[in-house]
């Protein structure tokens, strides 16, 4: 930090984290960044001239993913007689649910899994709610099922691939593995997904209505990050093809750190290894390039139909 500024405790915490838990942490020229952060605090003082140095630290470590959240404003205290219990967002256009089961033609049942950012309390339950809209595609689908993750922009990885687990081959999905190289394997165990030794998410699921014979999955470049992970999970499993086009290209995995000021910063921490052990490089890519990837799933699947 150069000594002629005042220090900023939220700043100088990014900056410490970015150099020695980064991704790329070691690459930057670390003296010219803080140089240019302070000068970017120093110009615009204040919470918005720390989000723009906070920023172009991440910016320094070109990794394309780690971000920063700034706090949110302190929103006006509810009338505590009036007020309704927010149990949970309101759904929308904006805000969709986590998974929706949705029928198509011809006996293909579609999954949609949205992107999702929550508490950690709110796992179970969005994993809940994964599984009951798969059990409700498969009730109805007879030739297969698709995965359709085209408009999932990532958040938390575990309720979307713990809700859908017994849909992976057994064994290691993939493995995140850190600068220092150390590795974290996510694994599926009898039907569960394990983070490590343990089982994620921690609530019991209801058993699949029945397992699919074959899996179409769709993605598109607004599939990213926790979206592309769970893509990733089913890469070279031997009933499952890809359709559509590549995805975003966020495929490396964040750590969320809190601030004191309120603030998140999402820190890129490790690169990902598919079910093989190689590393996955940029862009998911569809073993089918289409414009029309739910057509081209659909014909894929009744080709391979197993009727009950």
């Amino acid at each position: 930090m150069p000594s002629a500024h005042a220090a900023d405790a939220v700043l100088d915490h990014v900056i410490q984290l970015a150099r020695t838990q980064g991704l790329y942490g070691d690459q930057p020229d670390w003296p010219a960044v803080e140089r240019e952060a302070y000068a970017r605090l120093t110009a615009t003082p204040g919470e918005a001239g720390r989000t723009a140095a906070i920023r172009f630290v991440l910016a320094s470590l070109k990794d394309r993913h780690s971000t920063y959240r700034p706090p949110s404003p302190t929103p006006p205290l509810a009338n505590p007689v009036t007020a309704a219990p927010q149990h949970a967002p309101v759904q929308s256009a904006d805000n969709p649910p986590i998974a929706e089961a949705l029928a198509e033609a011809g006996g293909i049942g579609r999954l949609k899994i949205n992107g999702w950012s929550g508490e950690p309390m709110a796992v179970p339950m969005q994993a809940r709610v994964v599984r009951a809209a798969l059990n409700e595609v498969l009730a109805s689908s007879q030739c297969g099922v698709v995965i359709d993750v085209t408009t999932n922009m990532g958040g938390n990885m575990w309720p979307m691939m713990g809700g859908i687990a017994p849909l992976y081959d057994e064994g290691v999905l993939e493995t995140f593995e850190r600068r220092d190289g150390s590795r974290l394997e996510v694994h599926v165990a009898a039907g569960q997904l394990f983070n490590g030794d343990a089982p994620y998410p921690q609530v019991a699921l209801p058993a699949l209505s029945r397992v699919p014979s074959h899996i179409a999955v769709i993605i598109g470049p607004r599939t990213m990050s926790s979206g592309e992970i769970l893509a990733i999970g089913f890469k070279g499993q031997r009933n499952v093809r890809f359709f559509g086009q590549p995805s975003g290209g966020y495929t490396t995995s964040n750590r969320s750190f809190p601030l004191e000021n309120g603030g998140k910063l999402l820190l890129t921490t490790s690169r990902i290894l598919d079910r093989k052990g190689a590393v996955q490089h940029g862009p998911v890519l569809p073993d089918e390039t289409t414009e029309q990837p739910l057509d081209a799933a659909r014909a894929w699947l009744q080709a391979h139909c197993v009727r009950p």
